[in-house]
């Protein structure tokens, strides 16, 4: 798979390659290796259980019960 980078970026990754002793090509690959890594952890393989909550019955609620200014 070939990659193209503008004039500009090729300069930077040089020169962050440089700067962390290291070749572009190297540094270009680590990259995209850490990134396909972290998307993989961050998608669970299965949902989350959800908890089943138990509330029984419940008889319908009136206005004031629900708020103090009626009488």
């Amino acid at each position: 798979m070939e990659v193209h980078f503008t004039p500009e970026q090729e300069a930077q990754l040089v020169h962050l390659a440089t700067k962390t002793g290291t070749d572009a090509e190297r540094l270009v690959k680590d990259a995209v290796s850490r990134l396909l890594l972290q998307e993989d952890a961050s998608i669970p393989a299965t949902a989350p259980e959800l908890p089943v909550l138990h509330l029984g019955a419940m008889k319908s609620l009136r206005r004031r019960d629900i708020y103090d200014d009626v009488r």
